[in-house]
């Protein structure tokens, strides 16, 4: 007897991720040069953390909040949907393609090197973000809008304490 694999939502989501990933190496290598041009080009316009005064230190904190909080507001939004699933199988992908792209970049970059500097670029926000966007996504099948209010602001809070990570912890690490 034959056992048959069930393709489960969270089987999806992985396999979306995998792809998505495969995809931004594909066209970072297709890209090669030119992408690193434009990428050591942005790296020379962003002050070192050390050198922001307290304004822009600010200033990054809100616009780190209205990105990071769009983005939930976002996946939110569509999670309400009767298109979650696949919505949550775009987002997947999307951020499957940005994180192999940047692991591309960076790898011509810096060699050996590219790898523990994008671990360095998402760390620790990513202890925060990644709980949030897995219970989002794994709950988007059954539809978030069955969610509590005590589980949006637990997400919220959670979202929150990623973005004060990002915005004041991470650019204390020292850049390569």
């Amino acid at each position: 007897m034959t056992k048959r694999l069930k393709l489960t939502y969270s089987m999806v989501l992985l396999c979306c991720l995998f792809c998505g990933t495969a995809a931004g190496t594909i066209l970072a290598n297709c890209l090669g040069g030119q992408l690193g041009e434009l990428a050591a080009g942005y790296g020379q316009l962003v002050p070192g953390y050390s050198g922001l005064t307290a304004g822009q230190r600010r200033r990054l904190w809100g616009y780190t909040a209205r990105q990071r909080m769009s983005e939930m507001g976002l996946a939110a939004l569509v999670g309400m949907t009767p298109l979650s699933a696949g919505g949550f199988a775009v987002f997947a992908f999307a951020a499957g393609a940005v994180c192999g792209l940047l692991v591309s970049v960076l790898t011509l970059e810096r060699g050996l090197l590219g790898l523990p500097i994008f671990l360095l670029g998402v760390f620790p926000q990513w202890l925060c973000y990644l709980p949030v966007w897995v219970f989002m996504a794994t709950r988007a099948d059954e539809g978030l809008d069955r969610l509590r209010i005590r589980t949006w602001i637990f997400l919220t809070v959670f979202a929150g304490a990623g973005i004060f990570l990002e915005a004041y912890i991470n650019p204390l690490f020292p850049r390569f």
